[in-house]
């Protein structure tokens, strides 16, 4: 048996999360609460976040068990950019667990961290997207194992940029917000909730961008650093397929 969590929020995850749970016949399940598993196989998809860990990501490995000391264990980064030593601390934390990650892959997928760039999304791209997808899927099935870098200072200092959980009183909500609550139900870390038919913010924001990307009124904005930027949703995710899965 096989099980791959996911943390996602614009689809580029979960996509990939699919495509290899797939292959090796998994399930792909969100990182909530405390999991035990004893699967053969386990992994990890997540994206990069300022060259580290998103925090979900980070709680969710430091509160699961893996019942089998045995497992193959691997990890996929999704990113738009550098992400050097990103698998470090997901290394360092099952390491305390007397768990080995044996594997980890890199997935240069678009960049979707619009507050600092534009998505890149191109037909190229998502032909190389498919390319590593299909490569990581033979790793894993054959159990390749690599070597995990551990998390270098520069790691460290970019890291900090990271902002904190209250992040979220940097959103801003426009008149043309109509109260569809996509908002509340894409939210990977339940950070949503309406209010007068609005988006109220609870603090714990992991700054994934979800609520803003998915916006079908692209009413929410970042400061004032997402205005006019085209949002991003992976081609392959529907909203649908978000909502379904962030809101178990």
């Amino acid at each position: 048996m096989a099980t791959v969590y996911c943390f996602t929020s614009t689809g580029n995850s979960l996509y990939a999360a699919n495509q290899i749970a797939g292959e090796i016949g998994g399930k792909v399940l969100p990182m909530l609460g405390a999991a035990v598993c004893d699967d053969d196989v386990i992994g990890f998809v997540f994206p990069n976040y300022f060259w580290g860990l998103p925090r979900m990501v980070e709680h969710f490995a430091e509160n699961m068990r893996i019942a089998n000391e045995n497992a193959y264990v691997f990890a996929v980064i999704t990113c738009g950019g550098p992400a050097p030593n990103t698998l470090g601390p997901l290394k360092k934390i099952l390491k305390r667990k007397n768990i080995r990650l044996s594997y980890g892959a890199k997935l240069r997928s678009v960049t979707n961290y619009i507050p600092g760039y534009k998505a890149n999304d191109s037909e190229t791209l998502r032909g190389r997207v498919e390319k590593k997808i299909d490569l990581i899927v033979k790793s894993v099935s054959n159990r390749k194992k690599n070597r995990i870098g551990t998390m270098t200072f520069p790691n460290k200092q970019i890291h900090k940029f990271y902002p904190d959980e209250d992040c979220d009183k940097d959103f801003t909500i426009a008149p043309s917000c109509n109260g569809c609550e996509v908002c509340q139900k894409v939210c990977p870390a339940g950070n949503i909730v309406m209010k007068a038919g609005r988006p109220d913010f609870k603090h714990k924001c992991e700054h994934c961008l979800a609520c803003l990307h998915n916006c079908p009124a692209i009413a929410i904005d970042w400061k004032d650093k997402t205005q006019s930027k085209e949002r991003y949703r992976n081609v392959n995710v529907s909203p649908d397929d978000l909502i379904a899965f962030n809101s178990r």
